[in-house]
């Protein structure tokens, strides 16, 4: 064991150790068997850690600012493509330590929506109102 993993250990222990001296050992025994039947819930490990996959990605969806790591699982892409969107000015950044930086999600979602490719129904609906703008320019240039 290195020394990190020295510290984590006995960190841990003077925890439990805190936890234990507050506590009855029925207190205790509670507690274990609150978090067994939570776990219970889960078939395996594999499921509990997609779980908290999934709450992690809901958690980050609920802020308006997004760090860089935040972005580009956002953007499903690498942070070093996140940092050369930032330095061609695609969206604002905000620095306010000097140093981290933080990019609002409403400008990441415009970013996004900047190239739409229309479905029929989108197309459509976009040459009926050119359509009718161009309908109503007529009528009022017939009226002059």
């Amino acid at each position: 064991m290195n020394r990190k993993e020295y510290d984590l250990l006995l960190s841990r222990i003077e925890g439990l150790k805190a936890f234990l001296e507050n506590r009855s050992l029925e207190e205790f025994q509670k507690e274990i068997l609150k978090v067994e039947s939570y776990l219970k819930q889960f078939g395996s490990l594999d499921e509990l850690l997609s779980h908290l996959e999934r709450v992690e990605r809901i958690a980050y969806v609920a802020k308006d600012f997004l760090n860089i790591d935040e972005v580009a699982d956002y953007l499903q892409v690498s942070k070093s493509y996140v940092y050369k969107l930032t330095s061609l000015k695609e969206f604002t950044v905000y620095k306010p330590n000097g140093k981290t930086i933080f990019i609002l999600r409403d400008d990441l979602n415009d970013w996004i929506k900047r190239n739409p490719y229309l479905s029929n129904r989108g197309i459509e609906q976009h040459a009926n109102l050119i359509a009718y703008k161009l309908k109503q320019d007529n009528t009022q240039k017939k009226q002059k």
